[in-house]
């Protein structure tokens, strides 16, 4: 009796080459399904979380409230007195510069006495010229004198002579008249030769080049040996050794500044206490400059030629006021916060001099107005504010 439970191989196969049914397929396409949708998502999430995030709305504003006042301190603008000071540079140039040229030409220079820098006195010879063709000319006059003279007593005897006969009535009018025109001419001789010897003294003379007056030999012009020409440079002196500051002004200063107002000189590090000698009577037109001679004193250690600047004060002047800290800049300008009522209103101004508690105000603001000097950094134009105090 054959066995229920043992497979008929043929039925095996033919089994398996049967088609699934269709219920197990429907049960496995689900799930293809399904896992596919779990992938989408989480590939969804992955991409979602690198992609930013949108900002937060932001939150609706809110009603702000009255700015706070500020408690500031405040001064009024006032006239004081306050010192100026008047500006100008120039060139540091002799007092008197003296030009000694040569008088007599035609003469050989034997000597030059003295070297730049040095100091002379009046008098004292500078340059010495050949004297040797003078003396012999001077030589000839003085003896042309002695002639003159001779000739002159000779005719002065004849008309003494002359006189004497033409009382007696032994000598003719006319020979006395002769007599007296030949002493006239005798006169007129040696007074022609006396002019000509002090001519070549003179001359003589002026072969030495002397000192007019005392000073320091700043240039010298000629060598031994030279031949002079009449007017010829020789040597240059400053007179007294005296120098000065020719400082240029502007032309509006001129009239704040007077002869014996004290001046401060400038040259580097050097500082010079110098006074103004004198003024200029004319401006530049082409600058506009005054020019202020500043006189300086002897130990200055200054040169001809140095440049330097001159701070010259002419005195205390009345001014327009306010403390320093009251000055404020804006937009590159200086300005001052005024007080209007309890509020500040904003005032560019134009400063000018500056003492060590004041700055004077030359424009834009007026006597008695008062400027808020404490807290004006934090304050804008319109601000409210409280005065301390008050």
């Amino acid at each position: 009796m054959p066995d229920h439970n043992v497979m008929d191989p043929g039925a095996g196969t033919a089994a398996m080459g049967r088609a699934v049914p269709p219920r197990r397929g429907r049960l496995a396409l689900a799930a293809l399904a399904a896992a596919g949708l779990v992938a989408a998502f989480l590939l969804r999430g992955e991409i979602a979380a690198l992609l930013p995030r949108p900002a937060p709305a932001p939150a609706p504003p809110t009603a702000a409230g009255p700015p706070p006042v500020l408690t500031v301190a405040v001064a009024p603008a006032t006239v004081r007195p306050l010192s100026r000071t008047v500006t100008g540079d120039g060139s540091v140039v002799p007092w008197q510069e003296l030009v000694i040229g040569a008088e007599a030409g035609a003469l050989r220079v034997v000597e030059v006495a003295v070297e730049e820098g040095d100091a002379v006195r009046a008098g004292q010879p500078l340059v010495l010229m050949d004297e040797t063709l003078l003396r012999a000319v001077l030589g000839q006059a003085e003896a042309a004198v002695a002639e003159a003279g001779a000739a002159l007593r000779n005719a002065r005897q004849d008309l003494a002579r002359a006189t004497d006969l033409s009382r007696s009535g032994n000598a003719p009018r006319q020979t006395l008249e002769l007599r007296d025109a030949a002493a006239q001419q005798a006169g007129a001789r040696l007074a022609s030769a006396s002019a000509r010897r002090e001519e070549v003294a003179a001359r003589l003379a002026q072969a030495r080049v002397l000192a007019p007056a005392d000073g320091i030999v700043s240039r010298r012009s000629v060598l031994p040996g030279t031949v002079t020409a009449a007017g010829q440079e020789m040597v240059r002196l400053i007179r007294d050794g005296r120098l000065e500051l020719d400082a240029r002004v502007p032309e509006l200063e001129m009239a704040l500044l007077r002869p014996g107002q004290p001046v401060r000189v400038l040259h580097g590090d050097r500082v010079v206490a110098g006074t103004v000698r004198a003024l200029a009577p004319t401006v530049a037109a082409d600058t506009r400059l005054g020019l202020v001679h500043v006189a300086l004193p002897a130990e200055s250690g200054l040169r001809p030629g140095m440049f330097a600047r001159a701070e010259i004060r002419p005195g205390d002047v009345p001014g327009l006021t306010v403390p320093p800290s009251a000055l404020l800049f804006r937009d590159g300008r200086p300005a001052v916060l005024v007080l209007e009522g309890d509020r500040v209103a904003l005032r560019p101004v134009a400063t000018g001099r500056r003492g060590g508690d004041a700055v004077e105000v030359t424009a834009g603001l007026a006597e008695g107005e008062r400027v808020v000097v404490s807290g004006a950094g934090f304050l804008g134009d319109g601000d409210r504010v409280r005065v301390a105090g008050e």
